[in-house]
Order: C-alpha cells, then sequence, then structure tokens
C-alpha cells in the first residue's frame, strides 16, 4: 500500500514538472530590458515596440587606426524566425545610444555588443 501511494505521489510529481517545463513561455513583460546581445523572438520573448539602448557594451576599440566592428552596437529586424540575411527588415549600428523600432510584424530581433534594451513606447 504505502509504495502504491509512493509511486502515485512520484508520477504526479513528475507529470506537474513536465507541464511546467512543456509550457511555452511567458511574453515579455512591456518594461523588461531586452538584454544588449542575442536573438529574441519577437511576441514570445520581447514585445513590438520602440527601444532604446545607450550604445555599445564595450570600449572603442582601433585597429591600425580604424574603428573595430566590434566597437558598434547593432541591431537587425528579420522576417522570419531565423537570422537569414535574405530575411533582414532593418538594421542599424553605432558608436552611441540609439533607438530601433520593433514591429509587429517581424519575427525576430537581434542584437549585438549593445547595453541593454529598455522599451520606451
Amino acid at each position: 500500500m504505502q509504495a502504491s501511494l509512493l509511486s502515485r505521489g512520484l508520477a504526479g510529481f513528475v507529470a506537474c514538472a513536465l507541464a511546467i517545463a512543456l509550457a511555452p513561455p511567458s511574453p515579455a513583460q512591456p518594461g523588461a530590458p531586452v538584454p544588449g546581445n542575442g536573438v529574441f523572438r519577437v511576441g514570445p520573448e520581447m514585445a513590438p515596440g520602440t527601444y532604446q539602448t545607450q550604445g555599445p557594451s564595450t570600449p572603442l576599440v582601433l585597429v591600425f587606426g580604424d574603428v573595430a566592428p566590434i566597437s558598434f552596437c547593432s541591431w537587425t529586424t528579420y522576417s522570419t524566425p531565423g537570422t537569414n540575411k535574405a530575411d533582414i527588415v532593418d538594421s542599424n549600428s553605432s558608436l552611441g545610444p540609439m533607438y530601433a523600432k520593433v514591429p509587429a510584424s517581424v519575427a525576430t530581433f537581434e542584437t549585438a555588443n549593445c547595453h541593454p534594451w529598455t522599451k520606451v513606447s
């Protein structure tokens, strides 16, 4: 009898843990910052809107008198969930603060070497 109760309790625990693990991710909160590096699905991982960053997260790096690409903060939006160059909708890079408009019509937002992005509208 005790073994049966124990196995039913264990089965219930496993079922609950599995349900939590398989649940879809909750949408990002409107005011939640988006990290400055990564690829984010618009809708499930970040809300559409206008975002602002303070710019590059690394210091200015010069290579033979030219600004190195790692010095720039950059963002790109894509029409598909991937990051295929053929699916780019919009992009920008800067050595200073900037904004990114992320419409609901895009699928993915990619950012590199930026301070966190804050939703401003």
